[in-house]
């Protein structure tokens, strides 16, 4: 990859950062030295500088724009879904980790902590977020915490069809053709996930 590519994926990676509703700003920016070094093996203050300065601007941007969503969004139902999951003994995270694999150490470290044991998880991790700030919909994981290998599949079939009910009931549609092997799809919709402001509740 070139300099010049290397710089617009950085750029592209802040903007889906800043958007995706997760990351504080000094945080992000603290983070800058390390991706530039990571992406180019030196250190590049120009592009660091460049990046900060983006971000910046990008975060204004977004407080504005976020200060104009005076309805809910599908983002709000989402994390209300979620709540209302976790409360019913099913790990449900938003932005766990990167990878799947990451996702799933996520919330089984968070599993692990809970007593009595959660009935089972659902997620998303990064890269389906960067989908879903892209408008491309998002891919949930799910599965139970079931030791029996003969009872597994159906436990994990029952916590996807108790969170496609859950996010439906909170207005959120959901595609699944109901199988272990197929993650549960939200289709594409307009990215909206709040960072300052909360949701007027009725």
């Amino acid at each position: 990859m070139s300099d010049d590519d290397s710089r617009k994926h950085l750029l592209a990676r802040v903007e889906c950062l800043v958007r995706g509703g997760f990351e504080g700003e000094e945080e992000l920016v603290e983070e800058f030295e390390q991706w530039v070094e990571d992406e180019l093996g030196e250190s590049d203050s120009a592009l660091v500088e460049t990046l900060e300065a983006h971000a910046r601007k990008l975060f204004q941007e977004q407080r504005v724009r976020e200060a104009g969503w005076s309805e809910p969004t599908l983002n709000d139902a989402i994390a209300s879904a979620f709540e209302e999951l976790n409360g019913r003994g099913i790990v449900a995270m938003e932005d766990a980790g990167y990878t799947m694999s990451e996702g799933w150490s996520e919330v089984n470290e968070v599993a692990s902590s809970q007593d009595p044991l959660p009935r089972g998880a659902v997620f998303y991790h990064g890269q389906d977020l960067e989908r879903g700030v892209a408008g491309e919909g998002l891919l949930l994981a799910f599965g139970a915490y079931e030791d029996d290998d003969a009872k597994h599949e159906a436990a994990s079939l029952a916590i996807g069809r108790e969170a496609c009910e859950v996010l439906g009931r909170h207005g959120v549609r959901t595609e699944w053709n109901g199988s272990v092997g197929e993650r549960i799809q939200i289709p594409p919709f307009e990215w909206r996930k709040r960072q300052w402001t909360q949701v007027a509740r009725s």
